[in-house]
């Protein structure tokens, strides 16, 4: 047999025995004996190759490439240290499965194939295309890509689907006073501004009248979609829960425009992601829009806190600046679609 095994490190000089042993040929030989391959080609394995693509605080993400005699077929892993959360991806995965987000449609999730609890491993089908964060790089027209992630969106919060856990108003205000009060500890120099900012965005909130809970994403951004001309489909669904849908749209159009700059070709992207929501899921409130803003705002006090507080990244005192000028746009917004 011709084996070739490929590690990327990504620059880490050091792995834990677990996550070197999810990378053997080996282990990935074991797995194809259980039922979870049932459906697969019980063939010798000819060639393997195990990449990390990413390592992010507790989670690795590998990339599998298995090389069978008649075929070659991918599939992606997910290890988190000591956590449980994968397996409410797993069972959430077969239930948008069983709910029209199979292969059978061009908006999907992927194939979950097995959940490994005490290696705290999810291993799944790869997806068809690339993410749309590459789509945006390229610079070209973006828009039948966007209209996809749209569509895929509205599909989620137009189904039936209950979901574990629900993100309640409540909750959406408590997290605005913790992206504050992270940015105050870490940033006292702009002190008044982000005040300011929060008192506004609170008040927003809590002026909101209640809407009804949908099954939501979580974190929906370019990233965690991966388009092909004729195919949609999202992956990490580690924070899908029930809540407000206009969450997902104002997170994705913040997070878009915080990666991806605020340039006339991004600007119109955004618009054409939100145009095609609301034309697929006609019966938004006529207060949706008004919401959207006020969680885009909210999302740029997230990132922030996602930034420097949790990654403790060094402070890019411009980028801040952009996103709250940003953040406080929004709020305006907002503001004056309530009056």
């Amino acid at each position: 047999m011709t084996q070739r095994i490929a590690h990327e490190l990504d620059g880490l000089s050091w792995e834990s025995p677990i996550l070197q042993g999810l990378k053997e040929v080996d282990f990935f030989r074991d797995l194809l004996s259980t039922q979870a391959f049932e459906q697969e080609p019980h063939e010798e394995i000819q060639g393997f190759e195990a990449r990390t693509l990413k390592k992010y605080l507790r989670k690795t993400i590998i990339d599998y490439t298995v090389k069978f005699t008649n075929s070659t077929k991918s599939y992606i892993g997910i290890y988190r240290e000591s956590d449980e959360r994968l397996e409410h991806v797993f069972s959430l995965l077969k239930i948008l499965r069983s709910n029209g987000f199979a292969e059978d449609s061009r908006l999907t999730v992927p194939r979950p194939i097995l959940y490994m609890p005490a290696l705290s491993f999810l291993l799944m089908g790869k997806a068809d295309g690339e993410p749309l964060r590459y789509v945006f790089e390229r610079k070209g027209d973006p828009t039948s890509y966007v209209k996809g992630a749209a569509q895929w969106l509205a599909k989620l919060h137009g189904s039936s689907i209950r979901l574990d856990g629900v993100r309640s108003p409540k909750d959406e205000v408590a997290a605005s006073l913790r992206f504050t009060r992270a940015a105050l500890w870490l940033f006292p120099r702009l002190k008044l501004e982000i005040q300011s900012i929060s008192d506004q965005l609170i008040a927003l909130q809590e002026a909101s009248p209640p809407r009804p809970r949908r099954p939501i994403h979580g974190d929906y951004h370019p990233r965690n979609i991966i388009a092909s001309p004729e195919l949609t489909t999202v992956i990490d669904l580690e924070e899908a829960r029930m809540g407000d849908p206009a969450f997902d749209l104002g997170y994705f159009v913040a997070q878009t425009k915080m990666t991806h700059g605020t340039g006339q070709t991004i600007i119109q992207a955004t618009e054409s992601f939100l145009r095609e929501y609301q034309e697929t899921q006609p019966s938004v409130q006529g207060d949706f829009a008004r919401t959207v803003a006020v969680f885009e705002a909210q999302t740029y006090l997230q990132r922030m806190y996602h930034t420097y507080y949790l990654l403790e990244l060094k402070p890019n005192f411009d980028q801040i600046s952009e996103w709250l000028s940003e953040c406080k746009k929004c709020l305006r917004k907002a503001s004056d679609q309530g009056s």
